[in-house]
């Protein structure tokens, strides 16, 4: 009996390094980021390339950063965008430019620049804010901050687009976008380059290591937004009992849905 691949978002961090650590597939997110910054990743270094940070801690942020000798570039997949998220970011992105490293008496300057790609806007108060390409200014005397740059994109702007034959680098940003397979079929059509990726995601969907880690990501993430979103415990159990649910229909085991949303095998049985 052949097993059914789960679905695999692009707009996991945890997908995305495994992308960029395959050569076969790194084409990917340097050709969005080439379309949205212009920034040509080619000669870059992905700095910590393991699929989660292996440290003790858990800490499960797993940070995008590109290294070319003083010149670093950041990718920001946020699935979910609060009010705070841009403030967040930016701060992140001047302790990348102000973490130079010193060589005997000599700082070296660093160049970073940012792409941020949000999707599900949680706030009405974000929905159009932070977009665009955004650089540091003193607002007296208009001198701007040239070693730092931000840019935003509303993945939003491109959920409804398919391929047409001539939108190819609009297509990998509406695929981003994608929650089935089906959904990611429409887009992508007759996209040479976009079915290559799709199935990479089915494979990945068929790896039971990549999903243990691809699952803790997703677990940590929903935790932490239900926790902004209303304060309450209960939020965070309510977003474990959803992927419980979502493993059980992809037909994983009870005890493998234990052992990622840390439920009680009485508390699953009742979701099945």
């Amino acid at each position: 009996m052949n097993k059914t691949p789960r679905f695999i978002s692009l707009m996991s961090d945890t997908t995305a390094k495994a992308l960029i650590k395959d050569d076969h597939y790194r084409w990917f997110y340097e050709d969005v980021i080439k379309f949205k910054t212009g920034v040509d990743l080619k000669g870059y270094q992905l700095m910590d390339p393991e699929l989660n940070t292996g440290n003790k801690g858990k800490d499960y942020r797993l940070d995008l950063i590109f290294i070319n000798k003083t010149k670093l570039f950041n990718l920001e997949l946020n699935q979910f965008v609060y009010p705070h998220t841009f403030i967040k970011s930016l701060k992140y992105a001047l302790r990348l430019a102000g973490n130079g490293y010193i060589k005997g008496q000599q700082y070296y300057q660093r160049f970073v620049t940012q792409l941020n790609l949000n999707y599900k806007i949680m706030s009405d108060k974000v929905k159009r804010r932070y977009q665009g390409d955004y650089k540091l200014e003193d607002c007296k005397y208009k001198d701007k901050l040239k070693d730092i740059r931000v840019v935003t994109t509303n993945l939003l702007d491109y959920k409804g687009i398919v391929y047409d034959g001539t939108n190819k680098y609009e297509t990998f940003l509406s695929m981003l976008t994608a929650e089935s397979y089906e959904e990611m079929e429409r887009k992508v059509g007759d996209l040479k380059e976009g079915r290559i990726i799709m199935e990479k995601l089915k494979e990945l969907g068929l790896d039971d290591e990549f999903g243990a880690i691809y699952d803790e990501e997703i677990v940590h993430k929903m935790e932490i937004n239900s926790a902004r979103s209303d304060g309450r415990k209960e939020g965070a159990s309510n977003e474990k009992k959803s992927i419980a649910k979502a493993m059980l229909k992809a037909g994983e085991s009870v005890s493998k849905v234990m052992s990622y949303t840390g439920l009680k095998k009485k508390e699953i049985k009742m979701l099945m």
